[in-house]
């Protein structure tokens, strides 16, 4: 885990260095273009050759996934970068677990205990005090 953040925050870093000198759309082609190359060999390798079913919410959630997350979101996530400082913006990457907790209670219908609620008090906390001003 804490490998995963090290390479988070060389990501977050890399992008913010990045993106004041190219457009934001032609590093997400790099992105994907070094990304998806590098994926289809570790599948390979840790998969095999399995063959895949494709069904109607197998293909659709391969393009919310690819276009609506990998696109939109770090094309939201390099144009923040050239306004903002990256070490403001990486906090909120903490709602994500909230949020997902959140919408599985309102979409699929999972309990919110008191611990959930509490965790999420805690973290919304924590967002604002790393955002106060000094």
């Amino acid at each position: 885990m804490i490998l995963a953040a090290c390479f988070l925050a060389l990501r977050v870093t890399l992008t913010k260095v990045f993106v004041q000198d190219i457009y934001p759309y032609r590093l997400l082609v790099w992105v994907l273009g070094l990304n998806i190359p590098i994926f289809l060999v570790l599948s390979y390798l840790f998969e095999g050759a399995q063959s895949i079913e494709w069904t109607l919410a197998s293909g659709g959630a391969l393009i919310y996934q690819g276009w609506i997350i990998t696109g939109f979101c770090f094309l939201a996530l390099t144009w923040t970068l050239r306004t903002y400082k990256a070490s403001k913006l990486v906090v909120f990457s903490f709602l994500m677990p909230v949020s997902g907790v959140l919408f599985s209670n309102l979409f699929l219908g999972d309990a919110l205990t008191v611990s959930v609620l509490v965790g999420t008090g805690l973290v919304a906390a924590g967002i604002y005090l790393v955002n106060l001003q000094r």
